[in-house]
């Protein structure tokens, strides 16, 4: 999952280092492995291609791998992925977010 949603800040930000730095600010905040090395080289991979082959050139991506909705739901049950967290209610600190806390 994290690559999808890694690809599509790529998309809405001015660069791939702001992309980057977001990204990174969410894995840590939300992500299980948030902090670990992992955490990191699989926002690299998404955003920055690290350990990847170059892929045909494309606007905004370059040659970074590309991932849609579709391509998403091919690798991960979505539904399955929706049920499960919604379950889970609020994380720490995501409450300071909702009230107005900048990311």
């Amino acid at each position: 999952m994290r690559m999808y949603w890694a690809k599509k800040i790529l998309e809405w930000t001015s660069s791939p280092e702001e992309a980057l730095s977001i990204a990174i600010f969410l894995n840590d905040r939300y992500s299980l492995d948030g902090c670990d090395p992992n955490g990191y080289v699989g926002c690299m991979w998404s955003i920055c291609g690290i350990h990847d082959m170059g892929w045909a050139e494309r606007p905004v991506f370059g040659k970074i791998r590309y991932m849609n909705y579709d391509g998403c739901k091919r690798k991960f049950d979505v539904a399955q992925f929706e049920r499960l967290y919604s379950k889970m209610g609020l994380c720490k600190g995501e409450e300071e977010a909702q009230e107005g806390e900048a990311l």
